[in-house]
């Protein structure tokens, strides 16, 4: 795998633990509330925060900082020996990866970058909530986001399970199970630690380098 394939699979990851955080369109809404209720939805992000994030995908794990600001975030890690900035910027439907040592900057679709379903694809997402919890000494709630297969052989394919433990602020503090990302099933583990609500510099969500002309 390239060093480009790999990095715009780790990059798939926080943008899942975003996208999942959002609250549902209202269509989706409606139908999950006839099963667990209007109070069981995702809560939206709105926290204000900085945190470091372990994620471990297919086998492999990668460390970093993370800040959120509203629905602006913002990834700091480190993937052979290249520190990358990953923002993303929905309000822009755009994203941003930095890779600082070199100096580059790469701009893309919001979606496209992260390799995962569009908005429209997640109303058809299945989302209850089983369990109010504690982690890091926060209280939580534990949702469970189920996609079904959908087209030709539907019926024979497992559904896609995707386990998420969320503050009432819209902190994914731990996810647990699986995504897909080229069509292929990977497993996926993001645990978040050390959760400190502030204020953030909104500079810190605009690219620091420019765009080549």
């Amino acid at each position: 795998m390239t060093i480009s394939t790999r990095l715009r699979r780790v990059y798939a990851l926080f943008f899942l633990a975003f996208l999942c955080a959002l609250p549902l369109p209202a269509g989706a809404q409606e139908a999950g509330a006839q099963d667990a209720g209007q109070a069981d939805l995702l809560p939206a992000p709105r926290a204000s925060y900085t945190a470091e994030t372990l994620v471990t995908y297919a086998g492999d794990s990668l460390e970093m900082k993370t800040l959120h600001r509203g629905s602006w975030e913002r990834q700091e890690f480190t993937v052979d020996e290249l520190i990358q900035v990953t923002i993303l910027r929905p309000d822009r439907n755009r994203a941003y990866m930095m890779f600082l040592q070199s100096g580059q900057l790469f701009e893309m679709p919001y979606a496209e970058a992260a390799l995962l379903p569009p908005i429209g694809e997640l109303r058809t997402f299945e989302v209850r909530k089983l369990a109010e919890e504690e982690i890091e000494g926060e209280t939580v709630g534990h949702f469970q986001a189920i996609r079904r297969p959908t087209g030709e052989g539907a019926e024979e394919r497992e559904p896609v399970v995707l386990d998420l433990w969320v503050t009432a602020d819209g902190i994914v503090m731990k996810a647990e199970g699986e995504i897909l990302v080229d069509g292929f099933r990977e497993t996926l583990q993001i645990e978040r630690r050390n959760i400190r609500r502030q204020t953030l510099d909104p500079d810190l969500f605009e690219p620091s380098i420019t765009l080549p002309q």
